[in-house]
C-alpha cells in the first residue's frame, strides 16, 4: 500500500468509502499512522532473527565509520537514527579490523574501571554508556574512520505530503497501519462497535506479523545431534566421545 492508499483505508474503515468525509486532519492521520509505524518496528526488532529487518525505504546500510583518536576513549553514538548497537569492529594501528567484545560495569564487579586495561593500545572491548561508546584499552594510535559500528535504525516516517511512499516493511501487513489510525479515530469518537471488530482483526495481523519475522529465515534449519545412550556397556557416541563406563 502507497500512502495514499493507506489515506484511502483509513476512511475506508470508518465511513464504507475510500472517499468518505472525515473530520480527521492529514497532520493527524500521519501522526497516528507513524505511531502504528514504530508499533509495528517494534514488534519486527523482537521477533527477527539473523535476518536482521531495516525499513526498505533506506537507501545506505545501517553501518556507520567514526576516527579513532589516539588517548580518547569515549566516542558518541547519539543519532535519532539509532535503536540499537548491533556490532562494533576497530582498525587496529596496522589496519587490519578486528571485532570488539561488548561488556559491561556488571562484568567488572569489584574491579574499578579506571584501573581495569588502563595501558593504552588496541582496543578490545566496549561499553555501551548512554549515548557513548567506551573503549578498553583506549586507543594509542589514530585511525581515519577506523571505527565501524553496525546498528538497527527507526522507520523512514511518511509526511502528510507522501503519496506513492510505501512501508518499509512486508506488504503482507501494511494495513496494520491504516487500521491502528482507525482505531485511534473510533477511541476518540466513542465508535465502540468499530472499535471492537478492528481491534480484533488489527490483533490477528499483529500476530500474523509476529509469526512471519519469526520464521523468515527458513534457510538456517537448527541442527540436532542424536547420540547412543549407555545401557551400562562401554561404547561410544556418534561425536566420537567415550561413553560413562569407558
Amino acid at each position: 500500500m502507497t500512502y495514499a492508499q493507506i489515506l484511502g483505508d483509513v476512511k475506508f474503515l470508518i465511513t464504507g468509502s475510500t472517499s468518505g468525509t472525515l473530520d480527521y486532519s492529514a497532520g493527524d492521520i500521519v501522526l497516528n499512522v507513524n505511531r502504528y509505524y514504530d508499533e509495528v518496528v517494534s514488534k519486527i526488532l523482537k521477533s527477527d532473527g539473523k535476518w536482521e529487518w531495516d525499513d526498505d525505504n533506506q537507501t545506505t546500510l545501517p553501518v556507520a565509520t567514526t576516527n579513532v583518536v589516539s588517548g580518547q576513549a569515549d566516542y558518541n553514538i547519539a543519532s535519532d537514527d539509532f535503536l540499537n548497537l548491533t556490532r562494533l569492529e576497530i582498525k587496529d594501528s596496522s589496519g587490519t579490523w578486528t571485532f570488539l567484545y561488548p561488556i559491561s560495569y556488571e562484568d567488572k564487579k569489584g574491579v574499578a574501571m579506571t584501573e581495569w586495561a588502563k595501558t593504552n593500545g588496541t582496543p578490545q572491548y566496549y561499553d555501551k554508556v548512554g549515548n557513548s561508546v567506551i573503549l578498553y584499552p583506549t586507543p594509542n594510535y589514530s585511525s581515519t574512520s577506523g571505527l565501524k559500528t553496525y546498528y538497527q535504525r527507526v522507520a523512514s516516517y511518511f509526511t502528510s505530503d507522501d503519496t506513492t511512499k510505501e512501508p518499509g516493511f512486508s506488504p503482507l501487513f501494511h494495513r496494520i497501519l491504516s487500521m491502528g489510525a482507525a482505531i485511534d479515530y473510533c477511541v476518540a469518537n466513542g465508535l465502540n462497535n468499530k472499535l471492537a471488530v478492528l481491534t480484533n482483526q488489527k490483533n490477528m495481523l499483529d500476530n500474523a506479523l509476529i509469526d512471519y519475522y519469526s520464521n523468515r529465515s527458513r534457510d538456517e534449519q537448527p541442527r540436532i545431534k542424536l547420540y547412543k545412550e549407555s545401557y551400562g556397556v562401554d561404547e561410544n557416541y556418534e561425536d566420537g566421545s567415550i561413553g560413562p563406563n569407558s
